[in-house]
């Protein structure tokens, strides 16, 4: 059969482990390695991120942290890392293609303008460098290589599902104020930074339509088995889940994001099977403000999955 998977790639084992700093409770490590997707832009191509272990645990999982839009958005993720620390549990906040250092000026410039194949070009790369990451745990005799998760927020929240569809060394996950089915998120938000969707409501119907169809084919026949009528199906979460819902799951959501609608991620949860959701009464930046609550309920999540 054709493979229409384009997150397959060449393994490799160039992976660079640098220490950072040490305490009593945890160890902070860097890994670096190069991008198994590469580019036209040497800094897209070199992949960094930040490991932190926890000192006195024997044999811990790892969660594999991935931050949204904005570098500000890695602040959250080393706060979580150290909760997990404390619970037991091993980390690794990745460094995206859309992180600052990664991404190239030409990009920079026109980030709300992208095109369909430029994001299929970081969503590929991000989901690539995931599992990358895995390969890199895999060789590390101190962690449980048999239990891994994933966490993303927003933008790391899609490619963190993708993630989870693709892999199955990926035993669980949580995804932070994220959703899925693209085009309707594009159709209903309320954000003005990217550009609006406008299309008539028939064709959206039609659209939506096609789409569903395409994911119940994903469902009957394997996502490498169905060609796409376009592009963006090979990037958008919900075409992932009929393989999402068979993993454990957490969702956390505003009542008030403005990038994601509460129409969309409900359908977006339903199709994942319903998995524990927790809604925030705010918006998506504001929600933040709940940090001891998304941490309870974040580490909660892998201390019941991956701890055993």
């Amino acid at each position: 059969m054709i493979d229409f998977n384009p997150y397959t790639y060449v393994k490799d084992d160039n992976f660079v482990v640098e220490p950072i700093a040490g305490s009593n409770k945890r160890q902070h490590l860097k890994l670096s390695f190069p991008s198994a997707c590469p580019t036209d832009y040497p800094e897209m191509d070199t992949v960094t991120g930040d490991y932190y272990f926890p000192e006195n645990a024997a044999k811990p999982p790892l969660v594999v942290l991935v931050h949204g839009v904005g570098d500000t958005s890695t602040v959250p993720c080393r706060l979580l890392a150290g909760a997990l620390a404390k619970a037991g549990i091993a980390s690794l906040t990745l460094h995206m293609p859309i992180h600052s250092q990664r991404l190239p000026e030409d990009m920079k410039k026109r980030f709300y303008q992208l095109s369909a194949q430029d994001w299929y070009n970081l969503y590929r790369i991000s989901v690539i460098n995931i599992r990358q990451a895995l390969d890199w745990a895999e060789t590390r005799s101190e962690l449980d290589t048999r239990h891994h998760g994933v966490a993303g927020i927003s933008f790391g929240g899609y490619v963190s599902a993708i993630a989870l569809g693709v892999d199955n060394r990926l035993r669980s996950g949580a995804l932070l104020f994220s959703g899925g089915n693209l085009e309707k998120l594009a159709r209903i938000r309320k954000s003005r930074r990217y550009k609006k969707y406008e299309v008539s409501d028939d064709l959206y119907r039609k659209n939506q339509s096609r789409y569903m169809a395409y994911v119940a084919d994903v469902a009957a026949r394997g996502f490498e088995n169905v060609p796409p009528p376009q592009l963006g199906y090979l990037f958008d979460p919900y075409t992932f889940t009929p393989e999402i819902k068979t993993k454990p799951m957490l969702m956390m959501n505003a009542h008030w994001d403005e990038y994601f609608p509460k129409e969309a991620i409900n359908d977006f949860w339903q199709a994942c099977g319903k998995p524990k959701q927790v809604w925030l009464p705010a918006g998506h930046a504001s929600a933040w403000i709940y940090y001891p609550l998304i941490r309870y309920h974040v580490v909660n999540i892998f201390r019941k999955t991956l701890l055993r």
